[in-house]
């Protein structure tokens, strides 16, 4: 490759540090705290995300393919502690045992045939899913989950320690939500971000490829609070299935944003990975489906203008009319953005040389009022702010009216490339608090309410900050109306840069 040499661009942007694999678990007693966290802040905060960036000698193309790794902050009587751990995938332990990539992932192609597929028990012990964008609950388990299979992988929250599979008891591995039968081995991109109904119950899709007589199709399930049976919402066939890596549902309806970018197996290359069989269907709107969560008939569709969406902020009902409020993209070329390889990523960028994501298209907080009657839908941007992770009440308000949120999201800064301010909008008067520090970049705030709290922003935000000067990271409290920091924790090193997180307090029920 032809070295950069223009002196007033630096080889690797201070972010770097974000992108350097993080080899140390680590279990911490008590971590170094400046301030003070509020005395009823108890309980586990977990976060998610990539942890280990090559394989052995192949190195990783792009943000998604990271291995996964756990991180884990208990808050009690003062004090926070911390541990670290690699989610024992059987792609991990392979390359760990052979020094090389066995298996295809987001991008990255593996170069020479991995192990054999794991089936039965030996499936749930060591399941071939590197779940490393978020976790939840599910059935009593702590789980870890990815778009990239809809199986969660379970891990024991005071240790991380993986413990395999959380096999669903229903029979859509071999039937999909119309009734046909499928093959249960075939790949089932799905999100992460499943959501959790009023009543507890889980909601979330996967995308079934067609076969011979049956089109590709989005099926959608629910499973009931503290079980591991699904049952059959809807399904709605599609010809190219798009990358849809968050959803959003009301009281009523699940809102299904299908964007332009979609998917064509055709696409797939001997051992390369699903972001090679993505593409932009020009002149195309992105479809925002309405979908009755009783009966899983569609309500309606609505065609707005073309756009990308990565992550939704909330929806609720307003009469007939449903607003949904989305951090919302030109187009997709985000998902590029986010390669490692520097001739992956789209040309022109600031660091040509640098193994790094290098985000230039920016997305703002938009909301769409889709009225049921009359199928009109109309778009306003809420702030002239970046935004992204964004994240709310979610245990009260998701589904619900909110006034909220709070994101991560890129400054102003002309030469700002990754995430570098925290923002906390109103959305009724508008105004838009943020939170920046010189070479600092923060991850996705997690908002946890106070026990008995009333009032919508009453709680705590916990977002986890790489200082990339220091090559270290803290963990910081923040007031969720100013942004004004509480208290921190200092980490004895880097935590690479991760996707979701979420607060678990003491006892927590599905």
């Amino acid at each position: 490759m032809t070295q950069h040499t223009d002196p007033e661009i630096p080889p690797a942007p201070t972010y770097a540090m974000g992108f350097k694999t993080l080899e140390a678990e680590v279990s911490i007693g008590s971590l170094p705290t400046t301030g003070k966290f509020p005395s009823w802040l108890v309980g586990t905060l977990v976060r998610n995300g990539p942890g280990k960036f090559e394989a052995g000698r192949d190195l990783l193309d792009h943000h998604f393919d990271g291995f996964a790794m756990l991180h884990r902050f208990t808050f009690g009587e003062g004090g926070v502690s911390y541990a670290n751990r690699y989610i024992q995938s059987r792609s991990f332990e392979f390359q760990r045992r052979e020094g090389r990539l066995g298996a295809a992932t987001f991008s990255s192609a593996a170069p020479l045939a991995g192990e054999p597929r794991a089936e039965g028990p030996a499936y749930a012990k060591a399941p071939d899913v590197n779940p490393g964008v978020t976790v939840e609950r599910i059935a009593g388990e702590h789980v870890a989950l990815t778009d990239g299979s809809p199986v969660p992988v379970r891990f024991d929250l005071s240790t991380l320690e993986t413990l395999g599979a959380l096999v669903w008891e229903d029979d859509l591995q071999i039937r999909d939500c119309a009734g046909n039968t499928v093959d249960s081995h075939g790949a089932r991109p799905t999100t992460a971000h499943c959501h959790r109904d009023a009543n507890g119950d889980v909601i979330n899709y996967y995308v079934q490829p067609g076969a011979p007589g049956r089109p590709t199709a989005y099926n959608f399930y629910r499973a009931p609070k503290g079980t591991r049976r699904r049952e059959r919402l809807a399904w709605i066939p599609t010809d190219h299935a798009a990358y849809v890596h968050t959803f959003c549902v009301t009281e009523r309806y699940i809102v299904f944003p299908e964007s332009p970018l979609r998917s064509d197996p055709a696409r797939f290359v001997g051992r390369s990975g699903f972001a090679r069989t993505l593409y932009w269907r020009a002149d195309t709107g992105m479809i925002l489906h309405v979908i009755d969560k009783t009966s899983g008939k569609v309500v309606r569709r609505f065609e707005v203008r073309p756009c990308f969406v990565m992550h939704t902020i909330n929806a609720f009902e307003d009469g007939e009319t449903v607003v949904l409020d989305m951090a919302t993209y030109d187009d997709a070329r985000h998902i590029d953005e986010l390669y490692f390889e520097p001739s992956l990523r789209p040309a022109g960028g600031r660091y040509p040389d640098a193994r790094v994501p290098e985000l230039r298209s920016h997305s703002r907080p938009c909301r769409f009022r889709l009225n049921l009657a009359t199928g009109e839908a109309d778009e306003e941007v809420l702030a002239p702010v970046t935004i992204e992770l964004p994240t709310i009440n979610y245990a009260r308000y998701n589904g619900r009216r909110n006034r909220f949120f709070y994101s991560t999201g890129i400054s102003n800064d002309p030469q700002a490339r990754f995430y570098d301010q925290l923002a906390s909008m109103d959305t009724e008067t508008g105004d838009v608090a943020t939170w920046r520090s010189p070479g600092c970049f923060p991850g996705e705030p997690v908002f946890v309410p106070r026990p008995g709290a009333d009032a919508e922003e009453d709680g705590i935000l916990l977002s986890l900050v790489l200082n990339g000067a220091s090559g270290r990271s803290h963990l910081m409290a923040l007031q969720p109306r100013t942004l004004e920091e509480v208290a921190r924790v200092e980490l004895p090193h880097h935590v690479p840069s991760g996707f979701h997180g979420r607060f678990f307090p003491p006892g927590a029920q599905d």
